[in-house]
Formats: C-alpha cells, structure tokens, sequence
C-alpha cells in the first residue's frame, strides 16, 4: 500500500485522540531530551555559584539565538530535500545535502567570531555585577566559539531526516544528553581527579554533548559538496526555506533579551528569577510542544481533504489536552513556587521575587494553550502568515512593551505582562479562527466527507502526448480541447484532479487550486508542505498513468516536466501579448480589467513557481519546450498550427 493511501487511512479515518497518542510521545521525548542541556547546567551551577546562575539567564537568548540559525538552517535543507525526493529528484536532493556541510561550516564561523568580540559588552549590558559580568563571558565565548557541534549536528540530523532515518538523531540527541549529564558534575566540581572548572565546566560539558551528538549523525549525513556552479543557487533556496522558521525562532530570542534587561533595572535576582521560569517552562511545555507538533500533518491532510469536521475537531482535541496538562502547571505554579525555585537556587532573594512571579505567570497557563496551538493550526491550513503574525504579536509587540510598562509601577506589577499577553494573543487568534471559518473553501465544505466520484482514464491508442504549458488568459485550455477534438484523443485537465484525489484521499478542490492557495511571498515553503508534497505525487502518479495509456492531451501540471523520460512527448507552450490575455480574461471570465490583471500576473506567478519548484527550470523558457505558439492569431488557428507541426514531424498521420 502506498504512503499516501496509509496518511489517507490514518490521519483520515482513525480518531483524533487515538492519533495524538500515538505520535506524539517520541516527540516529548525528543524534546525532554533536547530541554536536559540547559536544565542539568542549572542545577549544578546554582549549587556552585548564584552569580553563575545570573550568567545562565543572561546567555539563554544567545543561545536560542544560535539554535534558530543552526535548525532553521537545517529546516531549510529539509525541506527542500523532502521536497526533491516526492518526485523522485534524488540527485539534487543530495546536492542541498552536501551544500548543507559547507555552510553550517560558515555559519558557525561567523557566530563564533561575532560573539567573541561582542560577550563583553553584552555581560556589560546585562548585568552591573563584576562576577556575572566574568561568568557571562566565560561561558557564553566557550559555548558560542565551540558550537560548530549544534551547528553541524542540526544539518546532518536534518539531513537524515529528510530520508526517512528518524532512529540515528534520536540516538545521538540521548547520547549528546547523556555525556553533558555525566560531565557537569565533574567538570564543574573537580570530581574523580578532574581540574575544578566551575561555570567554564558547565559550558564545556555542553559543548561535548553537542559534539558527540554530531559525530553520531556525521557518518549517514555528510555528503560532499556539489559543484560551485549550483552552490549559490541551493544556498539561495535554503534560506528562502528556512529563514520564516529562522526569524520566528529569533523572535523568542529578542523578547527573553528585553525581558532580561527591564529586569536587570531591579536586579540580578529578578533576572535570575525569570531564567528559572523558563528552566520549569520546558517540563510543563513539552507536552504542550508535543502537540502542537504532532496537531500539523493531521490537520494539513484533513484540510486538503477537506474534512474540515476533522479540523475542528483536532483544534479542539489539542486545545483541551493543552489545557488538562497545563493545568497541572497551573497548579504547581500557585501552590509550590518556593520548593520549585529552591530546587536550584538558595539566594532568598530570588525565591521571593520568583514567588510572586510565579503566582502571576501561573494564571497565565491556561490562555497559553490557545495562543500557541493557534499559529501552529493556521500552520497547518496554509495561512503562514496569520501563523507568523500570531506569534509577532506575542513575542514582540505585546511581552517586552507591556512588560516596560507595567515595569514602571514596580517589579510586583511587571508580571502581569505574562498573562495580559497570552489573553490578548489568543483573542487575536479567535479572531483569526472566526475569518478561517467564514473562508468558502471552509464554509462550503460538505457536512459529511463523501467519496470522489470515480473518473476513469480513457481508452487510446498508442501515439504521440501533447503536453501543454499556458500563461493565463492565453486560452491554452480551449486550445487542447480543439485539439484533442481534432486528432480524436483523449484530453486531461481537471480530469487528472480528480484522478489524483482518488489516489491521495484529497480534495479535488485543494488539488486543482495548489498554486492559487500558494500564499504570494511564500510559495516554496508552501510547496514544500508534507500535504502539498502528498498532491504533487499523487498528480505525477496519475500523469504517468495517463501517458502509459497511449496519445492524448494534457494540459498544465508541469507535465511536460513530469514526461520528461518519454521520447513520444511533445511539449507546448502557449503564451500570448498582455493586452490579448486580458480581453480573453475579460470575455471567458467576466473580469474587470483590473480583475483580469491581478489574475494574470497572480496565475502566471504562481504557476511559474509551481513550475520551478519541482523541476529547477523556468517557466516559459523556450529551450524546455519543443514548440512556442503565440495564441492571440485564434484558439481555433492555433490548434491547426500545433496539428500541422505533429504531421510536418511524422508524430501523427496526414
């Protein structure tokens, strides 16, 4: 069975509890895993030095600053790798591979250099105490100046992963995890011999784990370095990929940072304070992590199978689920905050302040869910840039601007920024929620999921396939029809739609408009969606079937591209003057002018991106065609003209 029948009978058909109980424990792990590096440094640091747990508070943001570039990075390789190898483009799959290498070398070098130079002032920034100032700089140049373990690590890991190898990175996060726990101790102490290293320890046995965790991964997730001439080019579309993933991990980066800094105006101890939140965040939000992971490829499927019933359903799954296991977090929060805290500080000070904080953030919990399972949903639904403004608004325009505000009536009242800022943020989602269900793709959807009617291949006789390529407006559609018509073949166009839903369980909708929902500035990430992925194979499937069959016609899908193997393909271009587009806009559609353009220029880019994205050529360029017609000389002069050409070339009988 294939892979797109099993996500069709799994993330379709099972119940959504059932389903996130089963995926979504490897993903906790995964991150409990990844969560132990800056937990276990806490603990044993704490015991040695309160100053040096200042330090670790101040250099968190630098480091969610290093691990944003290192896996959006990764997540850029990623993703176009995946997306290279659903049509079966394994070669340049392997190119962004060993391109990877290379400029996870170059990033790191350039971090590395960068925050060298800049500790200093930045431990100045941060803090007015000599001893946080020398600790900051210790361990922040240490984990920075020997991060090329993260950065090395999260390309290979990600590598991997695109081919389908889950079960090596996980190996080498355990280890990396076990080898980091097993140094802080004696490093940071002097045990069994060691030198008495104290912070710089803790940094060190950071950076070892990190390194063992890459040379776990280095040995499947290297590759060589493709040849120059292709490097910019894959470097290019790498970042295109990974930097809204780099930007929105950044953000974290930026609003912890001006946190620390209102703090750091009341003392070291409200730093501090705030850095042991986070360290018993992640225990309560891996669950919640978890399910915002695992809510994306149900979701995604189900909204391109438009089984938006499911949808709903997932979101309000995930949301209760959420809030079940935050409210433990809720709890512990209001009734424990002075044994929570003292787990890793016995600065009194910092316990009362964290006290009130925590009785503050505590409240907080529960709108959390929303804000964060909100962004990740409309993730999932394609609407990247609600999903983007979401978590803007949260991290940026809402935490650190009411955090200096509520700062001025004193350090009790800046607490109120957490929970202010997560009802605010899940009202802006509702919102957003509300326009999604008002959406007609949404609103129209069928009360009960029904089964695409079937559509069969037709009968043909064995002979030349036309493929043709159009700009909108050019009338290529109606030109292959007459064509068709006149050489008595079969003709495809919305025929293979429906073919292809049959084969992925999506909807035939959400197929035949791929690059009309493709939002304008994020068609290669959209393109490189699992769910996207899933139709684009399921389309090439069908082509191919189509073609086995024998002559017909086919219109767009980049089948020309999709045929490319075939010797018995002819494949067209159909374009036409702007002005001509327009009034056929105009006329077939009943546009207005302006309607027409908007539509020409949206179509055009988004089928030329389609185009791009899955074969690494341009649209419309004439070397990928064997024949350019300029259709304004008439649908019906056009078609004769492609006919003439087939007889001129023997492909069809005079």
């Amino acid at each position: 069975m294939s892979t797109t029948r099993l996500d069709a009978q799994f993330f379709g058909e099972e119940t959504i509890p059932r389903i996130l109980l089963k995926i979504a424990p490897p993903v906790m792990l995964a991150q409990l895993i990844q969560a132990l590096y800056n937990i276990v440094d806490s603990l044993f640091v704490g015991r040695y030095a309160e100053s040096g747990l200042t330090a670790l508070s101040i250099i968190y943001p630098i480091q969610l600053l290093m691990i944003a570039l290192a896996v959006g990075t990764g997540v850029g390789i990623n993703t176009a790798m995946a997306a290279r190898f659903g049509v079966g483009r394994r070669d340049k799959a392997e190119e962004f591979a060993g391109v990877g290498t290379l400029l996870a070398g170059v990033l790191w070098g350039i971090f590395a250099l960068v925050c060298w130079l800049l500790m200093p002032a930045y431990a100045r920034l941060s803090s007015s105490a000599p001893e946080v100032i020398r600790d900051v700089v210790v361990y922040g140049r240490i984990v920075c100046l020997f991060s090329f373990g993260l950065f090395f690590e999260s390309v290979w890991t990600k590598v991997l992963q695109a081919a389908g190898d889950m079960k090596t990175p996980m190996a080498a996060q355990i280890l990396g995890a076990v080898i980091n726990i097993l140094l802080d101790p004696l490093l940071i102490f002097g045990l069994l011999g060691l030198p008495r290293m104290g912070i710089a320890g803790a940094a060190v046995a950071t950076v070892a784990g990190q390194i063992a965790a890459a040379l776990v991964v280095m040995k499947r997730g290297y590759r060589k370095a493709p040849s120059r001439s292709v490097f910019s080019k894959r470097v290019g579309e790498i970042f295109r990929l990974g930097t809204p993933n780099i930007l929105m991990q950044s953000a974290y980066t930026f609003y912890i940072f001006g946190l620390n800094l209102i703090l750091s105006g009341f003392s070291d101890q409200a730093v501090t304070a705030l850095g042991l939140y986070y360290k018993w965040q992640t225990f309560f939000f891996i669950p919640l992590g978890a399910m915002q992971t695992c809510i994306v490829p149900i979701v995604s499927f189900n909204y391109a199978a438009r089984r938006i019933r499911r949808c709903k359903t997932t979101l309000l799954t995930s949301i209760l689920f959420g809030v079940a296991l935050m409210a433990v977090g809720l709890v512990c929060f209001e009734l424990i905050p002075g044994p929570m805290l003292r787990v890793f500080t016995s600065d009194e000070r910092v316990v009362a302040i964290g006290e009130v904080g925590f009785h503050f953030i505590g409240v907080s919990f529960i709108p959390l869910v929303t804000s964060l399972i909100f962004p990740v949903f409309f993730q999932a639904v394609g609407a990247g840039v609600r999903s983007s403004v979401l978590t803007v608004v949260r991290t940026m325009v809402l935490f650190v601007p009411l955090g200096a505000f509520f700062s001025r009536f004193g350090l009790d009242w800046f607490w109120l920024t957490f929970p202010i800022t997560e009802v605010l943020t899940s009202l802006l989602g509702l919102f957003y929620y509300r326009k999604f269900l008002d959406h007609p793709y949404v609103k129209d959807a069928p009360l009960i999921d029904k089964e695409h009617p079937v559509t069969i291949i037709q009968p043909s006789r064995p002979g030349v396939i036309i493929t043709i390529a159009r700009e909108h407006g050019s009338s290529g559609k109606e030109i292959g029809k007459r064509l068709a018509r006149q050489l008595d073949i079969p003709f495809y166009y919305k025929e293979m739609t429906a073919l292809a839903a049959q084969e992925s369980g999506l909807d035939r909708e959400f197929i035949s408009n791929l690059n009309k929902n493709a939002p304008k500035v994020l068609y290669n990430l959209y393109l490189s969606t699992r769910v996207v992925r899933m139709a684009v194979v399921a389309q090439h499937k069908i082509i191919e079937k189509i073609a086995e069959n024998g002559s017909c016609v086919i219109v767009g899908r980049a089948a020309d591209w999709v045929l490319r193997e075939r010797e018995n393909v002819v494949r067209i271009f159909i374009y036409a003057p702007k002005a001509y587009r327009i009034g056929r806009a105009m006329e077939v559609y009943g546009d207005t002018r302006e309607e027409a353009e908007e539509n020409i220029r949206r179509s055009d880019k988004a089928r030329a991106a389609y185009y791009h994205h899955i074969s690494g050529k341009k649209w419309g360029d004439g070397a990928n065609y064997d024949l350019m017609i300029d259709s304004s000389c008439g649908v019906q002069q056009s078609a004769e003209l492609i006919a003439d050409y087939l007889k001129e070339a023997q492909l069809i009988n005079s």
